[in-house]
Parts: structure tokens; C-alpha cells; sequence
């Protein structure tokens, strides 16, 4: 019970840690892209192609994080068993399974509004 309980806190730790590092790193990324509005109408167009891609970066940048913090849960989570084979094969392939579904939530952030853009 004491192991667990360690396994629990040390958790607990990292997901804080993980928590402020994302805070952090999202705050630095947002400041150091400066924002100018202006009054006038000019480029309009420019402004939300420039508005859409920060957006889609963002997102991508989310959908990242969550697949590195699931994949980091459950190889955490499995460390105990790591030293039987069955255990260490369904390890690789959650996690390959989540770095596959990173890759296409990522994908499809990007690739969805090209595919918009082809048929207007």
C-alpha cells in the first residue's frame, strides 16, 4: 500500500509539474508573438488567415500535450510490470497507438480547412 500510495504522489507531482511547464511554456509562446490591431479596414482578409493559423497552432500544440501526457500515464502506470514481456508488448503498443492518434487529431487541424479552402 505504501508503494502505491508513493506511485500516487509521485503522479500527482508530475501532472502539477506538467501543468505549470504547459502554463509557462503557453504564456512565453503567446507574448512573444506581438499583436497589432488597428482602426483601419485594411487587410482584413490577411488578419484572419493570420488569426486562423494561430488558432490551428494552438490546437496542434494541445492535442501534443495531451499525447504526451497519456502516453507518460500509462508507461508510469505499467512501470511496476516492466519486466514481463506480455506487459512490456501492451505498453509499446498504447503508446503507439496514442502517438498514432496525436498524429492524426494533429493532421486533421491542418489538413480539414486546406481541403475547405480547395472547394471555394
Amino acid at each position: 500500500m505504501k508503494l502505491q500510495n508513493k506511485i500516487k504522489n509521485n503522479i500527482s507531482k508530475v501532472k502539477s509539474n506538467l501543468d505549470k511547464i504547459y502554463l509557462t511554456a503557453l504564456t512565453v509562446f503567446m507574448s512573444l508573438q506581438p499583436q497589432i490591431v488597428y482602426g483601419s479596414a485594411g487587410n482584413i482578409q490577411g488578419r484572419i488567415t493570420n488569426a486562423l493559423n494561430q488558432v490551428q497552432t494552438v490546437l496542434t500544440g494541445l492535442i501534443v500535450t495531451v499525447g504526451i501526457i497519456v502516453a507518460l500515464f500509462i508507461i508510469i502506470k505499467r512501470m511496476p510490470s516492466a519486466d514481463d514481456p506480455q506487459e512490456k508488448n501492451e505498453v509499446y503498443k498504447a503508446v503507439g497507438r496514442v502517438l498514432g492518434l496525436v498524429a492524426i487529431g494533429a493532421a486533421v487541424i491542418w489538413i480539414v480547412p486546406w481541403i475547405y479552402s480547395l472547394f471555394q
